[in-house]
């Protein structure tokens, strides 16, 4: 693909993301099967210019494939939707939508910035980094749902303190499945974020020779495994459920988009140096 090609394939994603999302907002807020079949079908269309230029930016990319942190968020953003559209087709949760569909903007936005990248060796790229940035991306999936179901928990039980049980509080999943989903979805994140991690500290020593840097990205990443870790212990030892576990969930999303915000900062420094 062209330059041309794939960035209007890159805008009219963005554009389709956005209508998809004030639709799933509009759903969540006011009901009605037309918001939802709206927000349903412009994610569903939204995936195919995402997808033509995911495709279009791995093959304009100078380094290897899904090698650098824009490559990850433009792939990353896509299986999201395209996650979020089997998982809540099977369970029947379209309101997530309004939770899910934004982060599938920010990470394609994320994905555009087109800033430098650091060269690694060519040994290390063939060894280690398509299985750590290939974990990473499914990782970081697995969150960004657990991170919708999350903040529905929390919306949901919220409104039930309260007894505001019309409305929006009707719309939302019950809190039972919201918390059943939630820990699937960490539990089936932490191991590949897991093994990301370790992957990427054995990529981080052997480029540094022994002089490893730690960066604030790093340092989001680790904070956000230790928040996941957190909320999966505190479940099995101490038999956390609902509220305090939705939160640590959110944190540690919220931790994981931090980490990658970092190494995007990083690429604009670089750019600008």
């Amino acid at each position: 693909m062209t330059v041309a090609a794939t960035s209007i394939a890159f805008a009219a994603a963005a554009v389709v993301y956005s209508l998809s999302t004030v639709a799933f907002f509009a759903h969540l807020w006011r009901g009605g099967k037309r918001w939802s079949l709206i927000a349903m079908v412009c994610l569903g269309l939204g995936t195919v210019p995402h997808a033509a230029f995911a495709i279009g930016h791995l093959l304009r990319s100078p380094g290897p494939v899904l090698g650098s942190i824009y490559d990850t968020l433009a792939v990353g953003s896509l299986l999201v939707a395209v996650a979020y559209l089997a998982t809540m087709r099977k369970h029947r949760l379209t309101v997530l939508g309004a939770f899910i569909t934004p982060v599938t903007l920010l990470m394609l936005l994320g994905s555009g910035v087109e800033a430098k990248v650091a060269q690694v060796s060519d040994s290390v790229r063939s060894a280690i980094l398509p299985v750590h940035v290939l974990v990473n991306i499914l990782g970081i999936v697995a969150f960004a749902l657990a991170f919708g179901v999350a903040i529905a928990y929390v919306i949901q039980e919220q409104m039930l303190r309260r007894r505001q049980l019309g409305g929006v509080f009707r719309r939302l999943p019950a809190l039972d499945v919201l918390d059943s989903l939630g820990l699937r979805l960490v539990t089936i994140g932490f191991p590949l974020f897991t093994v990301g991690m370790l992957t990427g500290s054995l990529w981080a020593v052997r480029i540094g020779a022994g002089h490893v840097r730690f960066s604030p990205g790093q340092g989001f990443a680790v904070l956000a495994w230790a928040f996941f870790a957190i909320v999966l212990l505190s479940r099995a030892a101490a038999g956390w459920r609902g509220r305090r576990a939705a939160i640590g969930t959110m944190l540690g999303f919220l931790c994981t988009m931090a980490a990658m915000a970092g190494y995007v900062l990083r690429g604009m420094a670089l750019e600008g140096s």
